[in-house]
Formats: structure tokens, C-alpha cells, sequence
């Protein structure tokens, strides 16, 4: 979607990380997220997950598992593997096992020829993957490839089915059947696990659908928020003015820039509906740009 690190850069190597440009369309929520006091990293991981630029990455210095996540999120909205370049071989293997497996191409896994984490083979599961071959983690796969392998199948498929194949005990299993869970866009599928793990899978459901975007001050609050109709009302302060833009510029409320009532936050509110409205209008750029000619 936007321009990440290391896109155009010319013998741009892995393990280097070049800073990201700044696109006109995420300055908006990163001044966003500098208002979110503690809350600020999860904001810069929302924002990057919004836009799909890493430069909001670049902004999270002290919570290595935050940056991770941030990358990660960016390179899913973006369907861009560049993102991901920086990380651990660990992480870089899941970020191209989930592009591989949401994308359905083996070219994301080209970044995982010089990666030999776990005794190498990463690259050809990852191609297997894209294949959505049912075979492709099989029983020879190394202990730390193969949950990795095994949830990006899955996903691949749309089909619980292979997650049953990390046992009913294994740590890894409802991480597996949740991600399925959010390709799938159905919530009712994350009621057979633990309550914690299910209300995490929920709320990845319905943000994965558009239903209300990650929020940031108060998650509990937020989490109740995707279930209520209202849930701007009888609350007051930054919180929120923050759930009133959140409706206001991603259009899940009734109410415009114009009930937020801090005034500074209000023409923030306006700035990141029209970051919001670019960020739509080059998606569906791309998205016609990426079609056969002659539609369909």
C-alpha cells in the first residue's frame, strides 16, 4: 500500500534498516499516538496495522516485542515482505508463513533462501504453504518450524484441520485455531477455546473484519466497545474524544470530527479522516491496478 523500508533501496541487504519515508497519510496518527501516554506503543502497532507503513515501527524504542509486532502488522496490511527484513529469523520466517498463506504466492518466501534458523528448509515449507499443499509440514519438520508451518497451512486452507496436528496439549494449539478463526472472519469459531484465548480471538475477529479499529487507553474498555452500539456514551475525558474519532474517522458511529470536544483533538479527528480517506482511495487504486485487464 505505502512505501516501506528498504522498498526502492537499492542493495538494500537484510538486517539493514533503512528509516521510512514518512507518507503524508501517517504523520496524522503518529501525532495521534504521542498523546497516548502509556498506551503509545500499542498505538504505534495499531497505526502501523492501519496504514501499512513501518515508519510508526520506527517510533517504538524500549518493547522489542512491540517493534516485532508493529513490523508484522505492517507488512500484512501492506502485502509486502520489506517490512519484516529487520527482524529475527524467528519472526522473519512467521511474518512470510502468514503473507505466504494470505497472499497464496511463494514469491514472499524468496527472503528466507539465506535463513538457516532451526537447520534451514524454512523457504521450501513457506512455497508449500503458498501451494496450500496439505503435506507440506510433515512429520520430519523441526519443532520450531513446525507450529509456524503448521498455523500458516491452516490459515492457507481456511481449516482447523491442521492445527489438530500439534496435539491437543501443545502451547502453539489455540494461537493455531484462533488465526483460523480471523481468516475465516468467524467469531464463532474461537468458542472452543479457554476464556482468555477465546475473548483475545473475538476481538481479533472483529477488528480483522472492520467492525471497530485496535484501540489504545483503556484495551478493556475497547474490547467492550465491539459489542455495544454506543460505546462513546456516558464516558468522558481523552478517552472518549479517542472513541469519538475512532468512530468519527474509520465511519463506525453515527457522529462526525464535530462531537470530539477537546478543539486540538477535533482538527486532529479531521487531519485522519482525510489520512483515512487516502489511505482507502490508494487501496482501491491498487486494488483495480492488480486486476486482469478487461476487468473481472
Amino acid at each position: 500500500m505505502l512505501a516501506l523500508a528498504c522498498l526502492f533501496a537499492a542493495g538494500c541487504r537484510r538486517g539493514e534498516e533503512a528509516p521510512p519515508p514518512l507518507a503524508k497519510e501517517v504523520a496524522p496518527f503518529l501525532r495521534w499516538c504521542e498523546e497516548q501516554g502509556p498506551a503509545r506503543s500499542a498505538c504505534l502497532v495499531a497505526a502501523a496495522r492501519v496504514t501499512g507503513d513501518a515508519a510508526a515501527c520506527a517510533r517504538i524504542k524500549a518493547a522489542a516485542a512491540d517493534r516485532t509486532a508493529c513490523l508484522l502488522a505492517a507488512a500484512r496490511t501492506a502485502g509486502r515482505i520489506d517490512a519484516c527484513r529487520a527482524l529475527a529469523d524467528r519472526e522473519l520466517v512467521r511474518c512470510a508463513f502468514t503473507l505466504a498463506a494470505e497472499q497464496e504466492r511463494g514469491s514472499v518466501c524468496d527472503v528466507l533462501g539465506d535463513v538457516h534458523w532451526q537447520g534451514g528448509g524454512a523457504e521450501s515449507l513457506c512455497r508449500g504453504v503458498a501451494r496450500g499443499d496439505p503435506g507440506a509440514c510433515g512429520p520430519e519438520v523441526t519443532p520450531g518450524l513446525g507450529p509456524l508451518c503448521l498455523e500458516a497451512l491452516a490459515v492457507r486452507l481456511r481449516d482447523p484441520g491442521p492445527c489438530g496436528r500439534l496435539g491437543k496439549d501443545a502451547p502453539e494449539l489455540p494461537r493455531c485455531i484462533g488465526a483460523v478463526a480471523v481468516a475465516r472472519r468467524l467469531p464463532a469459531e474461537c468458542a472452543v477455546l479457554g476464556a482468555g484465548a477465546r475473548r483475545r480471538c473475538e476481538v481479533e475477529v472483529e477488528i480483522a473484519r472492520g467492525r471497530f479499529p485496535p484501540c489504545f487507553g483503556d484495551p478493556s474498555a475497547c474490547d467492550r466497545s465491539l459489542w455495544t452500539d454506543r460505546p462513546c456514551e456516558g464516558s468522558s475525558g481523552d478517552w472518549a474524544d479517542d472513541c469519538r474519532i475512532h468512530q468519527a474517522v474509520f465511519g463506525t458511529g453515527p457522529y462526525g470530527c464535530g462531537v470530539v470536544q477537546d478543539s486540538k483533538r477535533r482538527a486532529l479527528c479531521g487531519e485522519l479522516r482525510d489520512a483515512e480517506e487516502g489511505l482507502t482511495r490508494k487501496g482501491r487504486a491498487a486494488d483495480a491496478g492488480s486486476r486482469p485487464a478487461g476487468g473481472g
